[in-house]
C-alpha cells in the first residue's frame, strides 16, 4: 500500500493552491494505492471535500497526514513548520529549486527525507520541463509590473501623449523570458494597453538582453539602465553562477528616479551553505506568499531593510533603491479563477509523474541506461535531491 498525502498549503489564506479533484481520483484508482487531503483541501481554488470523496480517498487533519503519509505531495515548498513533520523514508514531491536552495536540499538530506522537484524533471529528449506554467509566471509577473510603472509615474505621465514610448529590457531569453516579451509586447491583457490607445501612448518597446549583453557592464551601464522604464530579470543563473549578482547596487543608481525593476526568478539569498546565492538584481527584495496580492516594493517601503526580505550586506541605500515587483510564486498572483487555471495545468502534467510513483514507488526509480529506462524513470531521476544521487 502506498500512501499520497496532499497537504493544504500551510500558508496564507487565499493563497492556497490544490490540485483539483480530477487528478485525485485518477491516482486513487490504482491497486493498492490511498490518498489523503487535508481539512479544507481545495476551497481556495472553489472545491469542497465531498468534490475529492471517492473510494480511497479519506481526509485527515495535517498532522495526522504527515504521520500516515509515504509520499507528501505539494505545489510549492513546505513551511518550515511542516518540514519538521517530515519523516525518514518520506518523499516530498514539489517545486523545490535545487540550485538556490542548497542548504534545504541538505536539510531533506540530513532528515532522511528523499525529494523529487517537479522544476528539475525535464523530458531527456528535449530538456524541456515537464511541470511548468511559464506563461502564467511571466504575464503575471509583467502584469504586477506595468500596474506599478503606471501608479509610479502617475497619470499626468501615463496618460501624456508627449512623453516617449515605455522601454523595457528583459534580461534572460529562455522560456520565462519570451514569455515576459510576448507578455510585454501585447500588455493589452492587463486592461493597461487600450486605456493608452485611448487616452495616451500606447507603444512599448521591448528589448533583450542574452548572455553576451548582461556581464558586460560598461555596456549595460550605458545602453540599458539610464533609459529602462521597466528592468525584468528573467534569468537563469546554474550552479556555480548564482553567487554573483548581474546588476550591482551602484548600477542601480544609473536607473530613472520612476523606473520599476520586475522579478520574475524565483532565486533567493541564501547564504547558509559553503557559498552564498543571491539575487540577480542586488538588494531586490523576495516577495513572500504573504504579499501575493500586491507583490510591490515602493522605494520607502521598509521591506528594502528587512533582514527577512535582504540580507544586511546587499541592502541598497535610498538613491539606489527602485520600485520592485518581486514574488516567491508568480502563479499565486491573481485571482481565485486564475489559480485554478494554473492547477489544472500542473494536474494535467504531474499525473504521470504520479501514475509511475503509484505502479513502482520511489524505490523504482533506477538510475539511466540508453534504451533500457523509460523516459519518465530518466526525467524523476534528475529530479531527486542531488546529494541523493552524489
Amino acid at each position: 500500500m502506498r500512501t499520497f498525502g496532499f497537504p493544504d498549503m500551510d500558508l496564507v489564506k487565499g493563497v492556497r493552491r490544490g490540485y483539483p479533484p480530477d487528478l485525485i481520483h485518477a491516482i486513487a484508482k490504482y491497486p493498492d494505492t490511498r490518498i489523503i487531503i487535508e481539512e479544507g483541501y481545495g476551497e481556495d481554488i472553489g472545491f469542497s471535500e465531498k468534490d475529492y470523496l471517492v473510494d480511497n480517498v479519506e481526509v485527515l487533519n495535517k498532522a495526522d497526514l504527515f504521520s500516515e503519509s509515504d509520499y507528501i505531495v505539494a505545489i510549492t515548498t513546505l513551511s518550515a513548520r511542516e518540514i519538521e513533520m517530515l519523516q525518514p523514508g518520506q518523499c516530498l514531491l514539489a517545486f523545490l529549486h535545487y540550485n538556490t536552495h542548497e542548504s534545504r536540499n541538505r536539510q531533506f538530506f540530513e532528515k532522511g527525507v528523499k525529494t523529487i522537484s517537479l522544476d528539475e524533471a525535464k523530458e531527456p529528449s528535449t530538456g524541456r520541463r515537464m511541470v511548468e506554467d511559464l506563461k502564467a509566471t511571466s504575464f503575471n509577473a509583467i502584469k504586477a509590473g506595468l500596474i506599478a510603472l503606471r501608479e509610479s509615474w502617475g497619470d499626468e505621465k501615463w496618460f501624456s501623449k508627449d512623453r516617449d514610448e515605455i522601454k523595457a529590457f528583459v534580461m534572460g531569453t529562455g522560456m520565462v523570458g519570451r514569455n515576459a516579451i510576448d507578455a510585454l509586447s501585447n500588455f493589452q491583457y492587463t486592461g493597461l494597453r487600450q486605456e493608452l490607445i485611448d487616452r495616451g501612448n500606447p507603444k512599448i518597446i521591448v528589448e533583450v538582453l542574452g548572455m553576451y549583453e548582461t556581464p558586460d557592464k560598461e555596456f549595460i551601464n550605458r545602453q540599458v539602465m539610464p533609459h529602462a522604464d521597466l528592468l525584468v530579470d528573467a534569468s537563469y543563473r546554474p550552479e556555480g553562477v548564482n553567487q554573483n549578482h548581474i546588476i550591482d547596487q551602484t548600477q542601480l543608481e544609473l536607473m530613472k528616479e520612476d523606473s520599476v525593476i520586475v522579478d520574475i526568478t524565483a532565486d533567493k539569498y541564501d547564504l547558509t551553505g559553503e557559498v552564498p546565492v543571491v539575487k540577480g538584481i542586488e538588494g531586490v527584495p523576495t516577495g513572500k506568499d504573504k504579499d501575493y496580492k500586491l507583490p510591490r516594493f515602493k522605494k520607502d517601503s521598509p521591506e528594502f531593510t528587512d533582514t527577512d526580505y535582504v540580507p544586511d550586506q546587499y541592502q541598497l541605500n535610498p538613491n539606489q533603491r527602485r520600485t520592485v515587483v518581486s514574488s516567491y510564486s508568480w502563479p499565486s498572483y491573481g485571482t481565485n479563477k486564475d489559480r485554478l487555471a494554473n492547477v489544472e495545468i500542473y494536474s494535467r502534467q504531474v499525473r504521470p509523474i504520479l501514475e509511475f510513483l503509484a505502479q513502482n514507488g520511489y524505490e523504482g526509480i533506477r538510475e539511466p541506461e540508453e534504451l533500457k529506462t523509460s523516459s519518465m524513470n530518466d526525467a524523476l531521476y534528475g529530479a531527486i535531491n542531488p546529494l541523493e544521487r552524489a
